[in-house]
């Protein structure tokens, strides 16, 4: 019930100017700053942490990322052209990123393990829908929400020998399903420059992480844990200039995703010959996620 009357509270907030409030928008700032079609095309250098600060055997996950994002806006959704009358927005942003990781933990029985040049890599593709409100000549506010999905997978099935051990380094995939609530606070420093400060709350709404456990559990097979209680928050800066028909932009960036313990999840254990041997589980615990970094692109 919560969830249904925050939801409602987010639509309201996007529903249209009366006509009264709809006066206060002047047309040249319409036709001349909003094109109705926008694109961004961006590059994204960052540095990435995980870890899970509560398990006796804490694991940190460090990487150094680098990727692409896309982000597509439409102006006016329920006009042809961009009109006063209809200040709405719609926006679809896609992200990949990918880089090596470095993989500090333990073993089972306590034994220090470090394994770098892991894989690791996250898209992201996100739908969101908000109105702007014009505050002077110079500022424009841009409440939004809308819904998100992340896929990030670490690893790979190999075997890496520590000492006099084989270690088997299982791949593991973590998706997320949120709800992005945020606010853009546009201030015009100029007739070409503009600064953008944003912040997100990202709202987990469902979790999965798939351990693709394999011989590691003597042909167990993969693990699938539920996480339900979560959240993320983003903030970000972005100076850009209008060139004309583009323009460019530099965005430095803050992510944060603070997940809670998921479901325990049982799986039958069978021996190399197919004779089963009983049960165990698997739960993922507690983590934080940490990334920081810059984006830099063109605006068409």
């Amino acid at each position: 019930m919560k969830k249904i009357w925050i939801f409602v509270v987010l639509v309201s907030m996007c529903l249209p100017l009366s006509a009264a409030q709809s006066k206060r928008y002047r047309r040249h700032s319409q036709q001349n700053e909003l094109k109705k079609h926008n694109l961004e095309v961006a590059y994204e250098l960052s540095d990435y942490g995980y870890r899970e600060p509560h398990m006796d055997y804490p694991i940190h996950i460090t990487a150094k990322k680098q990727g692409v994002s896309l982000v597509y806006t439409r102006m006016s959704v329920r006009s042809e052209e961009v009109s006063e009358e209809d200040p709405t927005f719609a926006s679809l942003e896609l992200r990949y990123m990918n880089g090596k990781a470095d993989y500090d933990g333990f073993l089972s029985d306590g034994t220090v393990y470090y394994n770098n040049d892991e894989k690791d890599y996250y898209m992201e593709a996100a739908l969101k829908a908000g109105r702007y409100y014009t505050l002077s000549d110079s500022m424009k506010l841009w409440p939004y929400f809308g819904i998100g999905w992340r896929s990030l997978r670490n690893g790979e099935d190999s075997y890496t020998k520590w000492g006099n051990v084989w270690v088997f380094n299982y791949q593991r995939t973590s998706t997320y399903i949120y709800m992005p609530i945020g606010l853009k606070w546009e201030i015009a420093m100029g007739e070409s420059v503009k600064l953008t400060l944003n912040g997100q709350f990202d709202w987990l709404l469902h979790g999965n992480q798939n351990s693709h456990t394999g011989d590691f559990f003597v042909n167990a097979d993969s693990v699938s844990n539920t996480q339900n209680k979560g959240y993320g928050v983003r903030a970000a800066a972005k100076l850009s200039v209008n060139l004309g028909s583009m323009g460019l932009f530099v965005e430095p960036f803050w992510r944060y995703w603070k997940i809670q313990n998921s479901n325990k999840q049982w799986y039958d254990v069978y021996d190399s010959y197919g004779n089963y041997l009983g049960q165990g589980w698997m739960m993922e615990p507690f983590n934080i996620t940490r990334e920081y970094g810059i984006r830099a692109g063109i605006m068409f």
